[in-house]
């Protein structure tokens, strides 16, 4: 059985990408992991460790939060998808959670170009790790549409 990762912020602008996802997951009858990641470490120089550790606490709670209405989202669709909350470096996380997970499939989502926080460029060489590092399959999508797909290279030949 495939295992599908897909790391999601939720919220209105993922919902055609998490269709896209639930709808892949059904059709290869794979189980399905959602995954939050936050970091703050950029707030380092600005708060003392208590503050961190409450804003860090404060965010698993979001995180939790959005991956729930994601998770309902899927029963919804059919799937059925297990929840991870990670904290710190975005590409760390994954890597951490394709090995644990025994991951199969990674689904990266295009940033939103209202609420962006990455660009095209970090996602794409973030597949091209994932496909390299972790020998997975990875597909980047778009408004529910797929934009790159990248072959482990066990499967490329």
């Amino acid at each position: 059985m495939s295992t599908i990762l897909y790391p999601t912020r939720g919220g209105d602008s993922t919902y055609l990408n998490q269709d896209w996802v639930f709808e892949l997951a059904r059709g290869k009858d794979a189980s399905l992991l959602l995954l939050y990641v936050s970091n703050v470490s950029f707030l380092d120089l600005l708060a003392g460790p208590a503050r961190l550790d409450l804003m860090e606490a404060e965010l698993d709670e979001l995180g939790e939060f959005l991956l729930a209405m994601a998770q309902e989202r899927a029963e919804t669709a059919g799937v059925t998808a297990g929840l991870v909350v990670r904290r710190g470096s975005f590409r760390d996380a994954l890597q951490e959670v394709v090995l644990e997970h025994q991951v199969n499939i990674v689904i990266l989502g295009y940033p939103s170009q209202e609420t962006a926080l990455t660009t095209h460029e970090y996602i794409n060489s973030l597949a091209q790790f994932l496909q390299d590092e972790c020998a997975v399959e990875v597909y980047v999508i778009d408004e529910g549409e797929i934009i790159e797909h990248y072959l482990p290279p066990a499967i490329d030949n």
